[in-house]
């Protein structure tokens, strides 16, 4: 499969879509709310873009509960991030949580959701609640196990975003932020050499945010980071995603084909290029044709039929739980 991944615009593919697909370069499709209906049309999606491609690709989508969770309507909604520690949940539930999420989108025909969030605190705009915690610890304990439960699964997880988002305010969907701290003798980076250290992350998500002590380019695109820290000194062998790079943290590298050049360069596998036709095409155009064999690992083995997942005892059990906790953390917040 190719590195490239990106979007579709709605429920079905077109035409021209499905020529895209086809394209040696595209590795992956993420999905969106808006390519999602009702769980039977989710299925035909996925089945489309795997045949429209005429090979693996992998298909994935940002599952990770709270406010970033796409596709709600007959799925399990998974609590947010922050709420097992707020409400001192035992890590089973978030192992559970994991599970549910995995096993809900594998039976969709979905390989990767793009999880944990392994980002330290609530200050960022970009992240809040999308965060496990505000300690070391807290993390270890809730992203682990929400990432084992993943495993089980037989999903891959997405560690995101490498060093750490949780220390800058801004919001890099909308500028590239820096943050000034001597980030490599933080949690925040501790905890992504903690993940690596035990085996829990399959799959790495970098951020499009500066840290001026160490570098001056966004993690996203930058050789230092991605090779130097995240391969050679912590011995990540792992696949490394680019965030989307059509995200304003990006813009700084030029334009969409420079971006996705930037980032494959410093070592990113796979380059996401959502939301944005003409950028899509004007990367697969610019870019030589290349593979990415490693990726191939991220793919699902073990089919499930969505039917028969509703069916089973351990799944009804589980979801009962996570209603119950979502339900709990939402009365708090009101």
């Amino acid at each position: 499969m190719g590195p490239v991944w990106l979007d579709v615009r709605t429920e079905q593919l077109d035409n021209e879509e499905k020529e895209i697909l086809a394209h040696p370069s595209v590795g992956g499709v993420i999905l969106f709310a808006r390519n999602y209906f009702d769980s039977a049309q989710l299925r035909a999606l996925t089945q489309s873009i795997r045949t429209a491609a005429g090979r693996d690709i992998l298909i994935g989508v940002d599952q990770e509960g709270g406010r970033v969770q796409r596709f709600r309507d007959a799925f399990t909604p998974i609590p947010a991030a922050q709420s097992y520690g707020a409400l001192s949940a035992s890590p089973a539930l978030a192992e559970q949580a994991g599970w549910v999420m995995a096993m809900e989108l594998i039976a969709h025909g979905i390989d990767l959701s793009f999880a944990p969030v392994l980002d330290l605190g609530f200050g960022c705009v970009a992240i809040k609640d999308r965060a496990f915690g505000a300690t070391h610890q807290t993390i270890n304990d809730y992203a682990g196990a929400f990432a084992k439960g993943m495993r089980v699964a037989g999903m891959a997880t997405t560690g995101k975003h490498f060093p750490g988002h949780g220390g800058v305010t801004e919001d890099s969907h909308l500028v590239t932020p820096e943050d000034t701290r001597d980030i490599l003798h933080s949690d925040d980076f501790a905890i992504f050499q903690s993940f690596i250290a035990r085996g829990l992350v399959d799959a790495m998500m970098p951020a499009h945010v500066i840290y001026p002590q160490h570098d001056a380019l966004p993690a996203s695109g930058s050789p230092y980071w991605l090779t130097q820290i995240l391969r050679q000194q912590l011995g990540f062998k792992g696949i490394i995603f680019s965030d989307d790079l059509n995200m304003g943290g990006a813009h700084l590298f030029g334009d969409a084909p420079a971006r996705a050049k930037a980032a494959l360069d410093a070592g990113c596998d796979m380059a996401l290029i959502c939301n944005d036709r003409h950028s899509a095409m004007s990367v697969l155009d610019a870019l030589p044709i290349q593979s990415v064999p490693a990726a191939d690992t991220l793919r699902v083995r073990q089919p499930v039929e969505w039917q028969r997942l509703q069916q089973d005892l351990r799944w009804q059990s589980a979801q009962r739980e996570i209603k119950r906790h979502a339900e709990e953390w939402q009365a708090q917040q009101a």
